[in-house]
Parts: structure tokens; sequence; C-alpha cells
């Protein structure tokens, strides 16, 4: 049974494809499928949906196969009754399944040749039934049976497709072909010979191998593997080789099918000129007839080659060296014949057809011998040749076999298969030698010939009845066979299908042509026949045949058609040259010439011509910023010149000169050119120090990021070249102690260069690294960015901790390149560049949002193409806006990176060219451009949405009322002009982008809205928009707009023509004007006039306070200095008085620059920081003082410390540690500048950073301390007997401050108890009036406790004055 082996050739394909997915090679199975479902020609049918099963998804895809082979009548019965018992759907594995086997088409012999019919269901096309002749009736254009096997190797197609024509696509089906009982030997036949044996076609939509009990068939097969230049390594082949030499054979697919052994034959690859260059592996050689018609390569003396210039036309590949015959031999033989009546001989010799791949592996096995046939005659010798299988195909392919005729009856031979597509093609090969047989003549050698690619009709030949004897000399050559030439021209015409009638005009006139240039051109010519018209235009399609041909007679043939067609149709002339650029391959941003013609001369093409230029196959759109054109009809060239290119720009292009007076043209192409980055070369390091010392070394490193460039060190041998190379640069005299730079070049360009410099100093490095080199505090070092993927570099100062990273350049590869390309955008490619800014940002998402230069450079191509689409009036589509609006929503979600840029008011890298000035922020940068991208929108009304930013447009004509995403409400009664657009765009994460900078009054604003960009086309003054808050926590709303001229440029948000209207849950805002819109919020509500007006009249109260008691202890200071203790009490208050005085004066001018119209950060934290040193510095004196009183109790009062020492201990702790604390408190919030709440708020930072607790803890503190101390004292005080040690005076001055403490100390601790509260709740109205009611009457208490309560003081303030009372009287 040979159904096993049939469904074993179709699983061959898989097998192969197995093989190759286990080596790595995914991509040619995708490739292959791919193509597979795409097949064109006379082997396409069109995919269909395979039905849900349990073991496969909704999303599997059945596939066609075709095999042929040659089974005997009782074969091809028992397989049809086999077919109809088969149980389907045959499972191969998990992912395949045989779901349906149909039989097509039985090809058996006739007297003069094949007969081929179709089985049920299937019919001939029409164009089938005419060119091999009817053998039945022709009924709705179609026919059961045909008299010859098509040269097309189509066969039967199912009765529901078209057939009328050969240029709807047919089925792929699979053939099998099997040999059949032979004809009866005839007594009268002198050397008789066999027809071949009726053949089989089998269709099987997919592959399966169902358990056989048969002996395995052995068979050859083809793989022709095509692997896109543009995506393959340069080792390609190597990589081939070794994923052979890998696999282990035989290499088992499953228990039916093994492959055991596979051999890697022919290479090809494009050379400079753009055509394919062929090389022979070891042991395989192209024939001699190759070598000599398409100019072999190599240097080989032999007549077979190693190499050629040019894939051959049949699509052969290498052959074995032992399988190579390029010789001729010569026998003569004398032979008695006595002629007799020879019945009809008759030979046939089936079409051959042949495979043709850039790059071929070929898998073989062995074969099956056949059985020996004999007769009881006279032995005759008859020595066939091997059977040979091959493929021809461009896109599909199907196979027929060739048999030689023989003596006798053939025996049945082992059955060959074809799988191919369009990518992938398997080719089987199958030998079956046959044994001597005899025939009843005399002895004679009988040599049938070679497989070849000409169908010859059988004939016949009668003599009279005679007896004669002759001596005959004859000579048997081995010739080489007939080539077959498959050509085809273009008609600019629509294709209609009645081109394709052998009866229509232009049937009649193509095939003159064709028949009269080929005659007259072609040496020797057997044949020249019109194959058919397909679609394309109207693409012809002939054959040429001849013993041999060149490229010479070919041109000449195509020459002579287009000149006798030209008057008649628009006939197009395809040069065999390719169109000329200059340079062949471009970097972004160049300018490329490109060249077309001239038509050969004998075109006679004429001076009166256009020329029209096509890019993959679309016409060159008018862009006179991108295109120039120019002719030279006297030179018959046309130029285009491409200015500023970028990678859109690559593909293929298309030059068609057109004649006028007769439409014929001349056409010119270039396959594939190519606009690519420049080489990223990578150096390591960049730019550092090195000590000099002798035998100190270097290693620099280089590498480009291109595999098909090499870089070298300029002027340094020794470290080679290549993709990636080291170099060891060692000190090796005092003389090197200087300055050194080495540049790294490509090899081919040394434009291209990046270079390393090297500074050798001496001195005492503190930072050592092998990348950043050694370094001096504050040296400054550039080394590699990390990501290979990236470009540019990082830069670190040396600190005493070591190297530290200062500024990131780094921008992702595929960004950067876009951002080149940017600088010169028109009209064509604009849209095409933001798709691929859109791609990009998707496709390397947490890339970019974590790179500040990466968000950088994003952000100067979206201003580059603002910039273009304003400056050239450059519509922006709905498709490239939905592009803008996916790459900026990605933007936004770059929360941190934000924060980061917006510290910094440029945010610029080095890398990106960027105009974005010193007083210019990348938040502001950002929006700008998103505002003026808008305004280039199509009139067209559209809505577009994505993750986070959603536009809608639309049209109104007065009134205008809408909701947009559940957020905001806008809307518009008064407005001017008629049919106005409106385009709103709500971005859900600008607030991440957007800094809340402003010039309102309010403590740590926040952005409580979404951000709503509004454009309109008419002029709109009164616009009502209410705001969906995000944060029902935050007060005080204001209603604002981004007004990119605050700051002196940097941006910020502005109230200007803006005013709140309702405040419910909801804030509603009324604007006259438009632009970009949102609310501010705070934490805190400014407007409370009580408030106000308690903190200035305490402040008034206080200060006046302090002002009184700093006059009375001035007056009466002489009279204090009589003890120690009583002195230094009043030391103490006095700097409490004059701490407080200062803070106070501090706390007004912070109101005042709060209070003014531009910020002034620097003035504001000056201020902050005055008020937080002499606040702290009221605490630690009353520390001082506390401490004083401590000391003054359990001690003896007339031992211990001096009153210097006690001074020097109350100064270092009333202002040194204040000042320490204040420093670090400025040192530890300076990174992320926040010391201060804002401009606006000149006092520390609560919400961002905490400082305020540098003020709160060491006060609260104090407090804690100096009540602990009061109690200890009162102890101390109360166990002591009055007369005790110490003197009344020094007992009365310790009273004074023990009873200053035990005010004070609780004054100030309820003071900023209830400031902490206000922190916690600062809603609280309750918290905040008591807050400021103590705080503004801390003066007031100095004055009353620390002084007027003083029994002393009151007296010598009595004393003073009646003394001045006394004088002035």
């Amino acid at each position: 049974m040979t159904l096993p082996r049939t469904i074993g050739y179709t699983i061959v394909l898989l097998a192969i494809l197995y093989s190759l997915e286990k080596q790595g090679y995914t991509q040619s199975v995708k490739v292959f499928f791919e193509g597979l479902m795409a097949q064109s020609a006379s082997n396409a049918r069109d995919k269909r949906a395979i039905a849900s099963n349990a073991s496969f998804n909704n999303s599997s895809t059945d596939y066609v196969l075709q095999a042929v082979v040659n089974i005997s009548e009782q074969d091809l019965l028992n397989l049809r009754a086999l077919l109809k018992t088969l149980s389907l759907p045959l499972t191969i594995n998990s992912s395949a399944e045989v779901t349906s086997i149909q039989t097509t088409t039985v090809c058996s012999p006739n007297i003069t040749g094949y007969q081929c019919r179709c089985e049920q269901n299937f019919t001939w096309s029409y164009n089938s039934c005419i060119a091999n002749g009817a053998c039945d009736a022709i009924i709705d254009d179609t026919c059961g049976c045909i008299n010859a096997l098509p040269a097309d190797s189509q066969y039967c197609q199912l009765k529901t497709q078209p057939v009328t024509t050969p240029t709807t696509p047919l089925p792929p089906t699979t053939q099998v072909t099997t040999p059949t009982t032979p004809l009866p030997p005839t007594p009268q036949v002198t050397t008789p010979t066999t027809p071949l044996p009726p053949t089989t076609q089998v269709t099987t939509p997919t592959t399966s191998l169902p358990p056989t009990t048969q002996v395995p068939a052995d068979f050859d097969a083809i793989v022709d593997l095509q692997i896109p230049v543009s995506t393959a390594p340069s080792n390609i082949f190597d990589i081939l080789r070794n994923a052979l030499r890998n696999i282990s054979f035989p290499f088992a697919i499953n228990e039916y099918l093994q492959v055991t052994s596979v051999n890697f034959t022919t290479e090809c690859y494009p050379n400079t000129t753009g055509e394919l260059q062929c090389q022979c592996e070891p042991q395989f050689a192209w024939p001699c007839s190759k070598c000599k018609f398409y100019n072999a390569c190599s240097t080989d003396t032999l007549q077979s080659c190693a190499c050629l210039n040019t894939l051959p036309y049949d699509e052969q590949f290498c052959e074995p060296i032992t399988s190579v015959i390029c010789t001729t031999t010569t026998t003569t033989t004398t032979t008695t014949t006595v002629t007799t009546p020879i019945t009809p001989t008759t030979i046939i010799t089936t079409p051959t057809t042949i495979i043709t791949t850039p790059t071929s592996i070929i898998i073989t096995t062995t074969t099956a011998p056949t059985t020996p046939g004999t007769a009881p005659t006279t032995p005759t010798t008859a020595t066939p040749p091997p059977t040979t299988t091959t493929t021809q195909t461009t896109t599909n392919t199907t196979t027929t076999t060739t048999t030689p005729t023989t003596a006798t009856p053939p025996p049945p031979t082992t059955p060959t298969t074809i799988i191919t597509t369009p990518t992938s093609i398997i080719t089987t090969t199958t030998t079956a030698p046959t044994t001597p047989a005899t025939a009843p003549t005399t002895p004679t050698t009988a040599t049938p010939p070679p497989p070849t690619t000409t169908t010859q009709t059988a004939t016949t030949q009668t003599t009279t009845n005679t007896t004669t004897t002759t001596t005959t000399t004859t000579t048997t050559t081995t010739t080489i066979p007939p080539q077959v030439e498959k050509s085809s021209f273009t008609m600019d015409l629509t294709f209609n299908n009645s081109f394709n009638n052998p009866s229509s005009t232009m049937w009649k006139d193509i095939s003159s042509a064709i028949q009269t240039q080929c005659q007259k051109y072609i040496s020797a010519l057997v044949k020249a026949n019109l194959i058919g018209f397909r679609s394309g235009s109207t693409i012809a399609d002939y054959n040429i045949s001849a013993p041999s041909l060149n490229v010479t007679e070919i041109g000449a043939v195509k020459t002579g058609i287009f000149t006798q067609l030209a008057n008649t149709y628009p006939i197009i002339f395809d040069s065999p040259s390719s169109l000329i650029f200059t340079p062949q391959s471009a970097f972004y941003g160049e300018t490329v010439t490109v060249t077309c013609g001239p038509p050969p001369a004998n075109l006679n093409f004429g001076n009166n011509w256009i020329a029209e230029w096509k890019h993959d196959n679309s016409p060159l759109p008018a862009d006179i910023y991108k295109y120039s054109f120019s002719t030279n009809s006297g030179a018959g060239t046309a130029t285009l010149t491409l200015s500023n290119v970028i990678s859109t720009d690559s593909g293929t292009y298309e030059c068609k000169l057109i004649r006028g007076t007769d439409s014929a043209s001349f056409r010119q192409t270039y396959d594939k050119f190519y606009v690519t980055a420049k080489p990223v070369i990578k150096v390591s390091p960049v730019k550092i120090n090195v000590e000099c010392f002798l035998g100190n070394s270097v290693t620099l490193n280089c590498s480009v990021d291109s595999s098909t460039y090499n870089v070298e060190f300029k002027d340094q041998p020794a470290a080679g070249n290549g993709s990636s190379i080291s170099f060891k640069y060692t000190i090796s005299s005092t003389q090197d102690c200087t300055t050194k730079i080495f540049t790294c070049q490509v090899k081919s360009d040394s434009t291209q260069s990046s270079t390393i410099t090297l500074n050798i100093l001496t001195g005492n490095f503190v930072c050592h690294d092998p990348v950043y080199g050694d370094g001096k505090i504050n040296d400054i070092a550039a080394g590699p960015c990390q990501g290979s993927n990236e470009v540019g570099q990082i830069i670190k100062i040396c600190l005493s901790s070591g190297w530290v990273e200062q500024q990131n350049d780094c921008v992702l590869k595929p960004i950067f390149d876009l951002l080149v390309q940017s600088e010169s955008l028109t009209s064509t490619t604009l849209p095409s560049l933001l798709s691929e800014l859109s791609n990009a940002t998707l496709k390397y998402t947490n890339q970019v949002v974590g790179s500040l230069a990466t968000i950088n450079a994003t952000i100067q191509i979206l201003t580059n193409v603002a910039n273009a689409s304003s400056s050239l009036l450059i519509s922006i589509t709905n498709s490239s806006m939905k592009d803008v609006l996916i790459t900026s929503g990605i933007l936004t979600t770059a929360k941190s990176s934000w924060e980061t840029l917006n510290k910094d008011s440029n945010g610029n890298s080095s890398l990106t060219n960027s105009s974005i000035s010193k007083n210019e922020s990348i938040s502001s940068k950002f929006l700008q451009s998103i505002e003026q991208i808008t305004r280039r929108l199509t009139n067209d009304s559209f809505d577009i949405s994505t993750d986070y930013i959603i536009l809608n447009k639309t049209t109104f004509k007065d009134n205008f009322n809408a909701e947009f995403n559940s957020s905001v409400d806008v809307a518009i009664s008064e407005a001017t002009g008629e049919n106005k657009l409106l385009t709103i765009i709500t971005f859900s994460l600008m607030d991440n982008v957007l800094p809340a900078r402003n010039e309102l009054n309010l403590d740590s604003p926040e952005i409580n809205g979404k951000v709503v960009l509004i454009q309109s086309s008419a002029n709109v003054s009164n616009i009502s928009l209410t705001f969906v808050v995000t944060n029902d926590s935050l007060k005080n709303p204001e209603c604002v707009f981004w007004n990119f001229n605050l700051f002196s440029g940097l941006g910020g948000w502005d109230n200007t023509g803006c005013k709140l209207v309702n405040n419910n849950q909801t804030v509603t805002c009324n604007c006259n004007h438009l632009t970009s819109f949102s609310i501010l919020m705070s934490p805190f509500s400014t407007e409370d006039p009580v408030l106000d007006y308690i903190t200035y009249i305490g402040v008034s109260i206080s200060m006046a306070s302090l002002i009184i008691c700093l006059i009375i202890e001035a007056v009466i200071w002489r009279k204090i200095r009589k003890n120690n203790t009583s002195y230094l009490r009043h030391v103490t208050i006095v700097n409490i008085a004059v701490s407080l005085l200062i803070a106070d004066i501090w706390f007004i001018i912070g109101a005042a620059i709060s209070a003014a119209k531009d910020e002034n950060t620097a003035a504001c934290s000056t201020a902050t920081f005055f008020i937080h040193y002499f606040y702290l510095a009221l605490f630690f004196w009353m520390l001082a003082s506390a401490l004083l009183l401590l000391y003054r109790t359990v001690s003896v009062f007339d031992g211990g410390l001096s009153k210097t020492s006690m001074l020097v201990i109350g100064f270092s702790l009333g202002y040194g540690a204040p000042l320490i604390i204040v420093v670090v408190t400025i040192a530890a919030t300076a990174p992320g500048q926040a010391y201060i709440q804002g401009a606006k708020i000149c006092w520390l930072n609560w919400n961002k950073s905490k400082a305020l607790l540098a003020f709160v803890i060491p006060a609260l503190t104090i407090v804690v301390i100096n009540l602990i101390i009061l109690l200890v004292v009162l102890y101390k005080m109360l166990r002591r007997r009055v007369g005790g040690a110490s003197h009344a005076a020094e007992r009365n001055a310790l009273v004074v401050i023990a009873r200053t403490l035990a005010v004070l100390t609780p004054f100030f601790g309820i003071t900023w108890g209830l400031g902490i509260g206000t922190m916690t709740d600062p809603y609280n109205r309750g918290l905040l009036i008591a807050f400021a009611l103590f705080n503004s009457l801390q003066g007031f208490f100095i004055l009353v406790f620390g002084t007027l309560l003083d029994k002393k003081v009151c007296m010598s303030i009595f004393k003073y004055n009646l003394l001045l009372s006394k004088v002035l009287s």
C-alpha cells in the first residue's frame, strides 16, 4: 500500500521545520507558514478556518498539501477504497491533524501520450482543455479529460471553484503516481518501448502519517531557506552548518518517519551589485552548462565550477561532484537489420521542473531497488538513468515524475513527493535502478535519454516490408538537455479574463510577436509559446526552449517584442539594470540622488517622454521639501533627489519613463534601498583622569552596535579590528604624563568615530574606578551608558565617598534615532515618524519613563513635530494625533521622573540638541508642543481615546454644553462665528507633569482636578468649566490656567481672567479665554480676617513689650551686677528678648515677601532661616536660664564655675546650638529644595520634607527639660532652711528665675503644643486662633514675668525715676 508513504512524504515538511525550530530558527518556520498561507499562482488555495476541535483552538488554519506518486492500477483501487474507510481527522501531534484526503487526477499512458482524467467532483479548466486537447465534451468551459499532462503542473480543480482561465488561483493538490500493469509485448517490435504507467493525484489538505506495517520507503527531499538579508547575521551560513552538525542522525520525527542524513549544498548571498552570488559547498559543483551560460565566478580549471555570479534561471542547485557529467562519447556499432513493418514506437518524457532558492539543504536517504523483469528472448541490455523528480516554482510548486523508456515494462518504483511553499520548498528525489531485460532481437544497446525539461509527443515510424542488410554507424552522445526560460513582460492595461481567450486579438498579437522575435534571435529554437495573461496591470507569461540560451539572446527577444508591440499596446520594457543610488545606502539626514535610464539604444525610445516615480509601489507625493525631480531628455535620464532621508525612505523604488507618442514605457527598479542610523560606537572609558606612574595601565574598549561594521583604534594596529575590540595602554615613561586622545573609528568609514580622552596626571587621588579613572575631590569624569540599547554618556563627580553620578545623558537608541530624523520633517515623513514614535514608546515604556534623558528627547521630538507642522502648514490627521496622544500619555505616567525634572529648571540632556533655554522648563515645553500640534488638526469631527488622554473634536453654532470623561463639564454661552470647531483634550495624569508653582498666596498648593486643554476656531470670551475634585480634603480652590510666560519663562499657574463661581463638591470656574485649565487647592486656608487681626495686633504688642523690656534692662544694668546669679539671670532675659524681637521682625519681613506679586524664593528662604534660628535661640536661652537655676541650687553659690565660664557656656548654648540645627536642616533639605513651604509661605516645610520638626522637636524637648529642672529646684529650695548658705540676694535671684521659668516654660510649651495641633488638624479654627493668640503674646509675658515682677528691678526703676525727677526739677 502506498498511502502511508504518500502521507509520509507530506510529513517530511513538518519534520524539517521541526528540526529547524529545535535549532533556534523559529523565524524560518514563521516565514514558511506565512508564505504557505499566502500561496498564489497554480498551487494556491485560499486559507480557511478549521472547525473547533477538542485538541485545536479556534485560531487553527487549514493547509492544503500536494503529493505526486506512481502507483499501480491495483494500488489505485486500494487507495480509493482506503480513503472511503479512513477515519478522519488523523492526529499528528498536539498542533496538527489531517482533516481530509482526496484524489483529484489520474493520468495513464495511451498510444500517443498521456490521458489525464479528473476524479469525481473535480474538473479541468477551460485553458487546460484547449491547450492540451479535451478527450471528452467541454461543458460550461470545463472538461473531465485531456490528452496530455499539463506543462504548468496544474491538476484538476474542484467544480465549485472558477476554472475558466488560468489566472484564477488553482488549489494546491497532491498527485500520487504509480506504475500500472505494462502493455503486453508485441513479437514484431524490434526495440519495443513501454508507455509510462497511469498516475493518480491525491489532495491532502494537511499532513499525517497513519499506522503502517509496510517496509519503510526511503526518499530524498530538498529544503529551500530564504532569509531576509536585513535580518540575517553575517555568519548565517556558519550558523546553518553548525546547526546541521549538531543534529544527531537518524532523527526520528515519530514512529513512522525519520531523517537519516542532511547535506548543505548551495549558498547564495547578494554581492555588491545587488545580484546573487551562488557558491557550492565542498563536494558539490555546478554543471558545466551552468558555468558557461551564467559566467562562473571561481577560477576552477575543470568544466564544472563552484561559484556562479547569479542564480540560474532554471532554479537548479549544486550537484554532487560525482554526478556532474560534462563529457561526450562516440561509439560505432555494425548492425544487420531485417526491415519489417514496425509497430508504433512511443517516446514520452514528462515535464521536469526545478527549484531555485538562495540557500539549499538537501536531505537524502537510500532508495528501494526494484524487481527485475525477464522475457524468453535473446537478451537486450537497457540502462535507464535514475528517475529524478524536481520542482520549479516562484511561489508554489507541483511535481511530476520523469520515467525513461526501457526495453521491458518497468517494475513498480518507489513513489516520489513534492511539498513546496513560497519560502520553504521540499523536493524529493527517488532513484529506482532496474535490472537487465531481454527482447527477441539481435543484441543491441539502447540508451534512454537523460532527464529533460522537454515534453515530446509520441511518434510512429513505419517502413516497407522488405529485407535489407546494411551497415550502420551509430553515434551515441550524452547531450545537455534543452533549457527552458520562462519570461514575462507587463502592459499598462487593466487585466481582463477575456485576454486569455486564444481567439482574442490580444492573444494572437502577443503570441505572434513572441514567435517572431524568438525565431529571429534564438539560435536552434525548439519552442516558444505564450502561456497566458495574469493580473498586475496585465502580465504576459511565455516560455522559450532551446538547447542553449544566453542573456544576450534573451535580451534581444525582449527588445524585439517591445519594438513590435509598442505601437499597439502600452507595453513596459523592464530594464535588466537597476536604478543608480548615490550613495547606495544612506544615514539619517543625508541627501540621496537616484538616476533612472537611459533606455537601451536599440529600443529607439526617443526624447519625448515623462518620468513617473514610485516608492513601495505608491506614487511619490508632491512634497517640495522632500523630493526634487529633474529630467535630461538628451541623455535619456531622469533624476530624483531625496532630501534628509529617514527610515521610511527605505524600500523599493521604481522609475517609469513613459513615451509620449505611443504610451510605451521604460521601467527601472531598485529592490531595496536602505536608510539606517549611523553606527553607534561605544567607548570605555570616555574621559577620565589617570594617575601617572610607570607601569600604570588603562584598558580601552570600543564596540559598534551593528555586526555589519568593524572598528579599529586609529594608529594602534596592535588592537586589531572587529565589532568589539580592546587595547591596553601602559604608561612607559614620564613623557606620557600628558593628555592622550585615542580615536576608535569604523574601519570602512573613518568619519564615524568616537574618542577616549586620558588626562594623565600626578597628585593625591581619592576616587578610583576602572571606568571613571582616578579623581580628586570635585573632579568630573565621563563613562559609557550601561544599557546596550542606549546612546550617550554618564557624568560622575568625585566626592569623599567615591564617584557619584551627577548627570545621566543616556537616551534609548530607538528614541535617539527618531530624534535625529525629526530634525528635518516634511508632510510625507511626519506621519510615519509619529507612528514609529508611538510604537517605540509602547514597546519600551519602562525604559522611556525611567530615563530623564529619554523623556527629554521624546519631548524634543514632539517639539520638532509641532514646529514642522506649523511652519510647513502640515495638517495633523486623526491617526497621527492618536500617535501623539499615545506617546504623551505614556510620558505623563512618569511621576517620579517629572519630580526630578521639575527640580531642574531645564532638565536638559547633552544628546538631544534641545532648544530648551535656561529659563524654560521641560514640563512647560511638553504642554506647549501638544497645544501647537492640536492647532494643526484637520477640520473633521472625531474622538480619540487612549489610556491616559482623551480628545474630542466637534462643531457647534451658538452654545455648547457637554461633559467629558466624567470629570469636566464645559459650557460656552457666547461665541462669534458660524460652524465653529471645538477641541477638548482631557489629561488624566498631567498633574504629574506640571508643577503647582503659582503666583497665588497658596500654602503647599496641589492640582486637584483634571487638566483640560480647550481650543476653538471661534472667539470665545465666556467659558464655564466645572471640575470634579480629586482630593476632598483640600480647600481654598483657585481657578487657574497655565501661563507659559510666568517666572521668567519657566511657566506656572495663573488666575488672570478666571474666577471661582461655585465650590460645592465640584468647583465651577468662569474664564474669558481658552488654553489649558485646572484648579489649584491648598491643604491650608489662608483667608481668615480674625487670624490676621490677632496675629498682627499680637505681634505688635509683643514687639513693643520686648523693646520696653530691653530699655528697662539697660537702665538698671549697673545695679544688677552685684552678684553673679542676678547678673546671669538678666543676661538670659536680655538674650531671650533680643531673640524673640529679631524673630518677630523677620516674621514681618517674611509676610511682606509672601505677599509680593513676584515670587522670590531666595528672599523667602533667608527670612525663614532667621525666623527658624532666632526662635530656636529663644528656647535655648530659656534652657540656659534653667541650667543656671539648677546649678546655683544644687551647688555652693560662691564656688565652682566662674562668671566668665558660665557666660561662655550660655552664649555657646544659646546661639551655637540653634546655628548647628539650622545649618543641618538646610543641608538635609537642599537636594530636594524642601526647606521652605514655598515662595508664598516663608516658613519651614511640613508636607514634603517635615523640616518643621527641626524647630518643634528641640523646642518641646527644652520645655520638658525646663519643667523637670523646676521640679528639682522646687524640691531643693523647700528642704533648705532660711539663712542657709545662700545670701539673701542670691536667693532672691533664684526665686525670680524659678518664677520666670515656671510661667514662661508652660506658656511657650502650650504655644507650640497648639502649633503641633494645627499641623495635625489644619482646618480647626479654634486651634488656629489659640495658637495665633499665644504666639503673639510671648513678648508681653517676657516683660511681665521676666522683668516687672522682680522687686529689685521695680525698686531700681523707682529710684531711677526719683533721681530723674530731681534732675529735671
